[in-house]
């Protein structure tokens, strides 16, 4: 954990408005980590940010600054992931899926935050979006953000592409562990990852999920133009886009077993390049790789609630889609996708139909993928300042 506090201090060194970072005990005695940013701002409704699968506070450094320069904006890490506490979840999905709602809201009470602008990512966007069917007085309006587990499983399975038996051998490999279990093998041993990194976009892509996010996502064959760095132009304009990240477009990665020679963190360089291009603002090192590393090193305890929150081959077992219509109609919607993402974008449209009578946006914004707060900060910024100033 102490390495993880590290880099988490290198990257929060780049912000430049005022910050706060603290843990805010709960009553069940456990933590949450905490990220405030222009705290000072307290007369408009603060932003809430809530990180997706494998991630944490820290991969928001490229929205930060920009979100919080006429606003409050917290974020967090999900009880279970980062450097919060890492309880025992329950062994049930609608169980771990109300442990990681009931420590939002439970932490919303204990920092004083009357109502507030909800923004999830992934795994955040489900959770974002459970939390605002349980508490919706205190949301004024619901971002998501290539939200996870939305679709319902076709009950036809001629709907579900057969994967080839090879990534079937795989899936029932990973179905006896965790998803980011081979991040935890000890120094030295030989390990499946380069297997894992070339196998694991094409199992999920049929499903339209990423459940393998920060780590195992699809990564694109061509490499991005430059981007702005601080100074210079950072107009709107997306970049041009990577090849559409499908998976014939992959630059394969399956080299069988490979011994470890490496650092650990080196391994999530290796495999996913493309974090440190995403970030390249800020740093020309492999900051953003050891944080990926470290935020997964440890106890799985996310982790293991996630797997249990989930279907074999990525569907949430509980689907979103079947309970949007429970939030209060009143309650704004928008929901943000990368123009290449594998996430479902459909999604956006089937709330709309769920939601004749209420506010939904479905948008996307090209030149992104799955993360697109990384992919095109510029643009998403601008996109969220824009709702957020439709509040207040």
């Amino acid at each position: 954990m102490s390495q993880l506090k590290n880099v988490e201090a290198r990257i929060l060194q780049c912000l430049q408005n005022k910050f706060l970072a603290r843990y805010v005990s709960l009553p069940n005695q456990n933590k949450i980590w905490t990220v405030t940013v222009s705290p000072e701002l307290r007369d408009r409704t603060p932003l809430v940010m809530v990180h997706g699968f494998g991630g944490g506070v820290g991969l928001w450094i490229l929205n930060m600054d920009s979100l919080s320069a006429r606003r409050t904006l917290h974020t967090f890490d999900l009880l279970g992931f980062g450097r919060s506490s890492r309880p025992a979840f329950p062994r049930d999905p609608e169980g771990a899926e109300d442990e990681f709602v009931t420590s939002i809201e439970t932490w919303r009470e204990t920092m004083g935050i009357p109502s507030m602008i909800l923004l999830g990512h992934s795994l955040g966007g489900f959770l974002a979006t459970s939390y605002s069917i349980k508490y919706p007085d205190r949301v004024k309006h619901l971002i998501l953000v290539d939200p996870w587990g939305f679709p319902l499983r076709p009950t036809d399975p001629s709907q579900i592409r057969a994967p080839p038996t090879w990534v079937k051998a795989v899936a029932s490999v990973l179905g006896r562990s965790n998803p980011l279990a081979v991040l935890r093998r000890g120094r030295g041993r030989e390990v499946t990852l380069p297997l894992l990194s070339f196998c694991a976009p094409r199992l999920w892509q049929p499903v339209g999920v990423s459940a393998w996010s920060p780590l195992l996502d699809p990564i694109p064959a061509a490499h991005p133009a430059p981007v702005a760095r601080r100074g210079q132009d950072q107009s709107l304009q997306p970049s041009p886009q990577w090849q559409a990240s499908s998976c014939p477009s992959q630059t394969p990665r399956l080299h069988h077993l490979v011994a470890v020679s490496k650092p650990w963190p080196s391994l999530v360089q290796r495999f996913r390049p493309d974090f440190k291009r995403k970030f390249a603002d800020f740093f020309d090192d492999d900051t953003i790789s050891e944080y990926i590393y470290h935020c997964n090193a440890q106890n799985p305890s996310g982790e293991t609630a996630f797997k249990t929150m989930m279907e074999s081959f990525g569907w949430a077992r509980r689907p979103m889609l079947e309970r949007i219509h429970l939030i209060q109609k009143e309650m704004p919607i928008t929901m943000i996708y990368g123009a290449n993402t594998w996430i479902d974008t459909s999604t956006g449209k089937k709330v709309k139909l769920q939601r004749p009578d209420s506010y939904v946006r479905d948008m996307e914004i090209e030149g992104a993928s799955h993360h697109v707060y990384a992919d095109q900060p510029h643009i998403f910024n601008a996109v969220v300042e824009e709702i957020c100033d439709s509040v207040d």
